[in-house]
């Protein structure tokens, strides 16, 4: 009992059009930036404010300075 096996391969060649670099470099443009955009957000929200100001110590009874109790 001999059984053969044929197999046959095709292959197609498929024709595709030019890669666009002027899109690709604008979508990478696009993802390094929101990238960067992304990380500064998260730094700064690390950060306290530039406005905050520390508690200072109490060293009068008076919460105003220059105006005694």
């Amino acid at each position: 009992m001999s059984t053969s096996n044929k197999r046959e391969v095709v292959v197609r060649p498929v024709h595709r059009d030019e890669p666009d670099l002027h899109k690709l470099a604008e979508a990478m443009i696009r993802l390094v930036l929101e990238e960067s955009g992304r990380t500064r957000v998260i730094r700064r929200a690390a950060q306290p404010p530039t406005t905050l100001r520390l508690p200072q110590p109490r060293t009068s009874g008076s919460d105003f300075p220059g105006i005694a109790s």
